[in-house]
């Protein structure tokens, strides 16, 4: 595996369709320009805030805020301001050995769509299922 920034994995996860892995970002951490031959790759930020480069362009990523990647799309992430917490999810499992620094191919620029927020994840409480309004309303009243 080739050198691709300065950030922690705080947890691993591999099926056999997919990897995930919850990154920490914080201060100067970052994870540094690269491209997956094998991998696309879905950011969803937990805490923080993270500035995403995918190309050319750059999108900034708030809690529950999600994008998606495309196999052989450089990228780069680094938290906005303190410390960020990332999901990362892989499709098919990312392999140490499909993490490839930018500089290793010629420069390659994103020319699909512009990259996008995708969404707003919810969180648990307001998911809306019957469950969910069920806990609201013993909540409620308690």
């Amino acid at each position: 595996m080739q050198y691709v920034g300065d950030y922690k994995v705080l947890a691993h996860a591999e099926t056999p369709e997919f990897s995930m892995r919850l990154l920490s970002l914080g201060g100067k951490d970052y994870v540094a320009p690269h491209y997956h031959d094998e991998s696309e790759q879905l950011y969803a930020i937990l805490e923080g805030a993270v500035e995403v480069t995918l190309g050319d362009r750059t999108i900034r990523l708030r809690p529950y805020e999600t994008t998606h990647i495309q196999k052989q799309v450089v990228h780069n992430v680094r938290p906005v301001q303190g410390r960020a917490l990332v999901v990362s999810i892989c499709t098919p499992p990312l392999k140490l050995e499909d993490q490839h620094p930018a500089g290793s191919r010629p420069a390659w620029s994103h020319t699909g769509t512009a990259p996008v927020v995708l969404g707003r994840l919810q969180p648990v409480g307001q998911l809306g299922g019957p469950r969910a309004r069920v806990a609201e309303r013993k909540a409620a009243a308690a």
